[in-house]
């Protein structure tokens, strides 16, 4: 079965605080400028600073972690509002880095499913699993025979009430897209379950890794000149020439020219980028003190209801009064516009369906990401268009030597992971240690 939890995303959140002041002096020459500190970013920034390189990671937001965060603030405790799950963790460095650190994994919770006032029968249930594994089986089909068309074809016809809701898990909860824009060969290549929960969250762990690394925040990089004997970064704060630049922005920022290159990026990288668009996926999170509805600790559940205006919530994240109700796809990106209200309202009105009207009322504090519109990323994981599941080669593939690009839209099995990113942050590190004379 595909595993249907993946990278999330989140707004602008109180962060731990681990990175340089947002005006710090940069300097103007380093062995390798890393542009962006997300998850690959502080992994090559780990792996050169290990090797003995001088090292400099330019962020233009005034956090780190990228798509990885977790608000100190608003709910008194560490709150992810991206990632949440570590997929695959044989697959990763996470769970000997988490060792290390003190931070304990756990597996996640089986989901359940609702219907109206009720959870669903074993019947229900069986049918959803089976719808499931149905895609599933198709869709590696498909990527077995090279097949590069749409997810949506991929979808059993027999699915009877569950069939929005599978295309929901498959589709907008798990890529951030409706099927329609998904490609099979790109999702048959996707290596996910099993996945791990980490005890004080995914942010806090992330941020943990990044601690003592050389990062600048508040410092945008707004153009990469390759024409000299030295590649050079200009930001915001000044110019910085290097043997080498890693660029870990998202996709959407460098495709709407967030970053110029000069000379530009070659013409199949262009267009690379604009078929690896991200997704959209966004997280309303709601305190709801005493646990009313009886929910497990890290419990998923899908709602069975007509359409894709539905959410996967996790409740009792950690044992705490918080819930997370996860929306996707093009329903979450005209949520979003709708602004955070209505966000709230959405899931309090889910609630209300299955556990009366008395349920709007257990509702204490709230949030509601935006990532969408967040000008430094612009969405969740990327995910191929139909018939351009080879695009993620083409972005992996060196600028030239001395300009590489890295992130999760650049591994070609853990793509919309915080794990795919980290090991494409150590690859491209790797790839400059051995070929780049310093």
């Amino acid at each position: 079965m595909i595993d249907r939890r993946t990278v999330l995303l989140g707004a602008l959140a109180a962060t731990l605080p681990v990175a340089a002041p947002a005006r710090a002096a940069i300097p103007t020459n380093a062995d390798v400028v890393i542009v962006g500190a997300g998850a690959a970013g502080i992994a090559a920034a780990r792996r050169l600073v290990a090797a003995g390189r001088s090292v400099i990671v330019v962020e233009a937001g005034a956090r780190i972690g990228g798509r990885c965060v977790a608000d100190t603030a608003t709910f008194g405790r560490p709150c992810d509002l991206g990632a949440h799950a570590l997929h695959a963790a044989a697959a990763t460095p996470f769970p000997a880095l988490a060792r290390d650190l003190g931070i304990a994994l756990r597996a996640s919770e089986e989901e359940t499913l609702r219907i109206g006032r009720r959870r669903a029968g074993d019947d229900e249930i069986d049918a959803f699993s089976q719808g499931i594994e149905g895609f599933s089986q198709a869709v590696q089909e498909a990527g077995r025979l090279g097949i590069d068309v749409a997810a949506s074809e991929m979808l059993p016809r027999d699915l009877g009430a569950v069939a929005d809701l599978v295309a929901f898990a498959v589709g907008p909860a798990d890529c951030g897209k409706d099927l329609d824009r998904v490609s099979t060969l790109d999702l048959a290549r996707a290596r996910r379950g099993p996945f791990h929960l980490l005890a004080g969250g995914y942010g806090a762990f992330l941020a943990r890794l990044a601690e003592g690394l050389p990062i600048v925040t508040g410092v945008a990089v707004t153009r990469i000149d390759r024409r000299g004997e030295r590649v050079a970064a200009e930001t915001t704060a000044g110019r910085i020439e290097a043997a080498a630049v890693i660029v870990t922005v998202a996709t959407d920022v460098l495709m709407r020219g967030g970053i110029r290159f000069d000379p530009p990026l070659p013409a199949d990288q262009e267009d690379a980028l604009a078929a690896l668009s991200l997704g959209v996926q966004e997280r309303i999170v709601l305190e709801i003190p005493g646990n009313p509805f009886r929910f497990r600790d890290d419990e998923d559940v899908f709602f069975v209801r007509p359409g894709r205006r539905t959410v996967r919530l996790t409740a009792n994240v950690e044992g705490s009064d918080l819930v997370f109700a996860d929306v996707g796809g093009a329903f979450a990106e005209d949520l979003v516009k709708a602004g955070e209200a209505a966000m709230v309202d959405f899931a309090a009105s889910l609630l209300v369906e299955s556990f009366g009207t008395e349920a709007r009322k257990k509702i204490a504090r709230s949030r509601a990401t935006a990532w969408r519109k967040d000008p430094r990323i612009g969405g969740a994981s990327s995910c191929a268009a139909p018939g351009h599941g080879d695009d993620r080669t083409i972005l992996r593939r060196p600028v030239d030597e001395r300009v590489r690009l890295a992130g999760e839209a650049t591994h070609p099995t853990l793509w919309g992971t915080v794990g795919g990113a980290f090991l494409e942050g150590e690859r491209a590190a790797d790839e400059v240690i051995s070929t780049i004379r310093f």
